[in-house]
C-alpha cells in the first residue's frame, strides 16, 4: 500500500488529527493507497516555512539556482516509474504515458532553470543628465499552487518551473482525486537537493484547504489550473487581498477541417486530441467542423482509427492506448452528452456507450464516441465534456465554420486542417483562442506561451514570459548633481 505524508520544509509530516484520505483506483476501484488530509495548522507550517526559506533562496544567483534545480530533477528522472506508477494506479492514465509524463515534466522545469538566468531587465534614457532610471525583476514571494487531476505532475511543472526559476518557494496543493504522485514528485525534488522550505506539498479538502490557501496573508500568489467556474471562485477569494493570480482554465476546442486537407492527417491528429487519456484534457478536441465535400470519408477514417484504440489497465497491459476516466462523474457527463445529442437529432457513429464485459465491469471506462449531425444546441458543442466524444458538424463556406468555431465562451485551443496558405492565415488570425494549431496536434510546448482567451484562461503559462507571473518589476530611479 502506498502511504503518503505531507512535505514541509523537507519532511514528511502526518496530520497532527491523524487524518487520512483514500486514494481509489479508477479501473476497479479498490483502494490504492492513502495520504494525510492536512488541517489548516499544517498550512500555516508550510506557508512559515516557503517564508523562511524564500530569503535565501530568491537570494542566490540565477546561475546557482539552476544547478541545483537540475540536479534535483535528475534525481526525480531516477524515479519515474515510482511515480509513473502512482499516477497509473490514481488517475487510470497507461503506465508507459505516466511514466512519460514525469520525464517530460521534469524537461519543463529544467527548460526554465535556464530561463532563469536569461530574466533581463533595463535602463531608460532621462529628463536630465542627472538621473538614471533602471529596471529590474523581484520573485513575488511564496506561491501557492493548485493542480488538476488529469495531468497531475505535467500542469504542475508549469507552475513549478518558473516559480523555482525566478526565485519564489511554493505550497503545492493536488486535487484529492491525484494526491500521491505529485506528493512523490515533491518529494523526490527535496530528495535531490532542494533547500528545505523551496517546495512544500499539503494534501486536503481543496473547499477548506484549497480556498485557506488563497486567502492566507503570507501567500503573495496563486496559480491554478482547473475548471472556469473553480477559477472564479479563485479570483472571487483573492480579489480582497489584491493577489497575483494565474488561471488556466477549461475549452471547449474546435477543430475545422477544410475539403483540401489530408484527411488521414486530420483523422489521426482529432483521434489523438480528442481520445487521447480519455479526452480528459483543456486542449482536447470536442468538436469538428468538416466542409461537406469531405465530410464523410473524414468520419469513416476518423471511425477507423477511434475503434483501433484499446481500452484497459495499463498496469497490467502496457500496450492500451487508453485506461479508465479518473472519476465516476466523467462517464455520467459523457452519457448525459450522448443522450442530449441524440434527442437532438445527432448520429452515433461509433461507441456512446460504457464498454461490456467482466474487464470493464467496476471501472471508469468509456468508449472513444463519434457524433454527426451536431448542431450548436447541444451540450457536446457547447459544454467541456472532459472526455472522450467528438461531436462533428458539416459546413458549406469557411465563414461559417469559423463563426460557429467562435460560438462559444471558451477560447483555450484551436486546430485547423488545410493545404491552403491563404485559409491558413485566414483561419490562424480568425479563430478566437490562445493557441491555433495547423495541421498538427503539438498543443503544449515550453517555448510557446499558453494562454486561454475568454472563460478559458486569466494570465498565461509556458513560454519565455511565463517567468514573469512569479516577478514583479521595479524602477529605480537616482538623481546625482
Amino acid at each position: 500500500m502506498n502511504n503518503l505524508d505531507l512535505l514541509i520544509n523537507n519532511q514528511p509530516v502526518a496530520a497532527s488529527d491523524g487524518a487520512r484520505s483514500e486514494v481509489q483506483s479508477p479501473h476497479d476501484g479498490r483502494v490504492v493507497g492513502s495520504v494525510a488530509k492536512a488541517t489548516l495548522a499544517e498550512l500555516d507550517a508550510a506557508v512559515g516555512a516557503a517564508q523562511a526559506a524564500f530569503k535565501s533562496w530568491s537570494g542566490l544567483m540565477p546561475y546557482d539556482r539552476e544547478k541545483i534545480i537540475r540536479k534535483a530533477t535528475a534525481h526525480v528522472r531516477t524515479k519515474a516509474n515510482e511515480i509513473g506508477m502512482l499516477m497509473a494506479l490514481e488517475q487510470g492514465k497507461p503506465l508507459a504515458q505516466s511514466v512519460s509524463e514525469i520525464s517530460g515534466s521534469c524537461d519543463t522545469i529544467d527548460y526554465y532553470a535556464a530561463e532563469g538566468v536569461r530574466i533581463e531587465g533595463w535602463t531608460n534614457p532621462t529628463e536630465d543628465k542627472a538621473y538614471r532610471s533602471w529596471v529590474t525583476y523581484a520573485p513575488v514571494g511564496v506561491c501557492g499552487l493548485i493542480t488538476p487531476w488529469n495531468y497531475p505532475v505535467s500542469l504542475l511543472s508549469w507552475k513549478l518551473g518558473p516559480a523555482l526559476a525566478t526565485g519564489c518557494t511554493v505550497i503545492v496543493k493536488p486535487t484529492t482525486v491525484t494526491p500521491m504522485s505529485p506528493l512523490a514528485f515533491c518529494q523526490a525534488l527535496a530528495e535531490g537537493g532542494l533547500p528545505a522550505g523551496v517546495v512544500n506539498c499539503i494534501t486536503g479538502s481543496g473547499a477548506v484547504l484549497g480556498d485557506a490557501l488563497v486567502k492566507h496573508r503570507g501567500v503573495a500568489k496563486v496559480a491554478m489550473t482547473g475548471s472556469s467556474a473553480v477559477g472564479r471562485q479563485i479570483l472571487t477569494a483573492a480579489g480582497p487581498f489584491l493577489k497575483r493570480v494565474s488561471l488556466e482554465l477549461g475549452g471547449q476546442c474546435p477543430a475545422v477541417v477544410c475539403a483540401d486537407a489530408d484527411l488521414d492527417l486530420a483523422a489521426k491528429i482529432v483521434a489523438y486530441k480528442g481520445f487521447r487519456n480519455c479526452g480528459q484534457s483543456c486542449s482536447s478536441v470536442n468538436r469538428a467542423y468538416v466542409h461537406s465535400s469531405v465530410h464523410d470519408a473524414f468520419v469513416a477514417r476518423l471511425k477507423t482509427v477511434a475503434e483501433k484504440l484499446t481500452l484497459g489497465d495499463g498496469i497490467t497491459d502496457p500496450k492500451v492506448d487508453g485506461g479508465p476516466m479518473a472519476t465516476a462523474d466523467g462517464v455520467k457527463t459523457c452519457e448525459a452528452h450522448v443522450a442530449d445529442a441524440l434527442a437532438k437529432g445527432a448520429t452515433l457513429i461509433t461507441g456512446g456507450k460504457r464498454p461490456a464485459g467482466e474487464a470493464f465491469a467496476k471501472g471508469n471506462y468509456f468508449p472513444p464516441t463519434i457524433l454527426t449531425g451536431c448542431t450548436q444546441d447541444m451540450l457536446v458543442m457547447r459544454e467541456e465534456t472532459f472526455g472522450p466524444i467528438v461531436g462533428i458538424a458539416a459546413f458549406e463556406k469557411l465563414d461559417e465554420a469559423i463563426t460557429r468555431a467562435n460560438d462559444s465562451d471558451y477560447g483555450l485551443v484551436a486546430y485547423a486542417f488545410t493545404k491552403d496558405y491563404a485559409a491558413t492565415l485566414k483561419l490562424t488570425e480568425a479563430l478566437e483562442a490562445g493557441t491555433v494549431c495547423v495541421n498538427h496536434g503539438a498543443v503544449n510546448t515550453n517555448y510557446g506561451p499558453y494562454a486561454g482567451w475568454k472563460d478559458s484562461g486569466y494570465g498565461v503559462e509556458l513560454g519565455r514570459r511565463a517567468v514573469l507571473e512569479y516577478l514583479k518589476p521595479k524602477h529605480i530611479k537616482t538623481w546625482h548633481s
